[in-house]
C-alpha cells in the first residue's frame, strides 16, 4: 500500500485518494496569478502546523522576507516556524552574486534538509534550471539529479511551473515527464466571469479524480470543491484564453 502525505488543502487530497505518495515529486503548472505559489506555501505550512512535517521552500524570484509577508497575509506565521527550525525558506538571495554552485551539487539544499529534517520540499519554480543551465541536455540531467536527491532524502516535493493561459496550447517540458505527478491550474472564462480551476492530470501509483474542479482563494488560503463542477464550464461557449 502506498503511504500518502496529506497536503491539508481542502478538497485536493480527496482528488488524489488521500494525498501525495510519500517521496514523490509533483508539478503544479499554471499561468501567473492563478495561485501556484499560494498552494505550494500552504502545503509547507500545513505540513508543520497540522502534521509536524518540517519543510523547505525554495523561491527563485522572491526574497525570504517577501515570502514571509505573503504567508502572513493568509495568517500563516512562517517566521515562527523558521525560528523553531521547522521551516526553512531559501530566497533569491542565495543565487545573487554566485556562480550558481547550488545547481551543480545542491550542497546548500542538502545541508538545509539535514538541519531541518525536512520531509516536504517546494521548488518555486523550475525556471531555476533555466537560469542555471543554458543547454536543454544540462537542464534535464541536473533536474534528474535534483529529483533523485529528493527521493533519496524521502522528501515529498512540489515544483511550480509556468504555462500559457490557454493550457490547451501548452508545451510540455522535461519537468512534466520526469515528475511523478502533474496538476494543472487554469482560468476558465465565460463572458465576464473568470474562474480558477484545477485538473489532476496524473499521480503515479494513485487513483485520481480527473474531473475539473473549481478553486477558491480566500484569506485562509486555497480550497478546492471536491464535488462541484466549475460554473463557467457548464456554459456551452466557455473558453480558456
Amino acid at each position: 500500500m502506498v503511504e500518502k502525505i496529506k497536503t491539508g488543502i481542502p478538497g485536493l487530497d480527496d482528488m488524489m485518494d488521500g494525498g501525495l505518495p510519500k517521496g514523490s515529486t509533483t508539478v503544479i503548472s499554471g499561468p501567473p496569478g492563478i495561485g501556484k505559489s499560494n498552494l505550494a506555501m500552504q502545503y509547507i505550512y500545513n505540513g508543520v502546523s497540522k502534521y509536524d512535517d518540517p519543510g523547505v521552500y525554495i523561491t527563485v524570484e522572491d526574497t525570504v522576507e517577501d515570502m514571509e509577508n505573503y504567508a502572513a497575509g493568509f495568517g500563516w506565521n512562517v517566521r515562527e516556524y523558521e525560528d523553531a527550525g521547522k521551516i526553512a525558506v531559501l530566497g533569491r538571495e542565495i543565487f545573487e552574486g554566485t556562480d550558481m554552485d547550488l545547481g551543480m551539487d545542491f550542497g546548500i539544499l542538502r545541508d538545509v534538509i539535514k538541519e531541518t529534517q525536512a520531509s516536504r520540499i517546494v521548488l518555486d519554480s523550475v525556471t531555476l534550471f533555466n537560469y542555471l543551465f543554458k543547454e536543454e541536455s544540462s537542464r534535464r540531467i541536473h533536474m534528474l539529479r535534483f529529483l533523485e536527491m529528493m527521493r533519496k532524502n524521502k522528501c515529498t516535493t512540489l515544483m511550480t511551473a509556468e504555462l500559457p493561459e490557454n493550457f490547451m496550447k501548452m508545451r510540455y517540458g522535461a519537468e512534466h515527464f520526469l515528475s511523478d505527478g502533474l496538476i494543472i491550474m487554469f482560468w476558465s472564462r465565460y463572458r465576464a466571469n473568470n474562474e480558477r480551476c484545477v485538473w489532476v492530470v496524473k499521480i503515479r501509483g494513485t487513483k485520481i479524480v480527473s474531473d475539473i474542479r473549481p478553486v477558491t482563494i480566500t484569506s485562509e488560503g486555497v480550497s478546492i470543491s471536491s464535488k462541484e463542477v466549475p460554473f463557467t464550464l457548464l456554459k456551452e461557449d466557455s473558453v480558456e484564453k
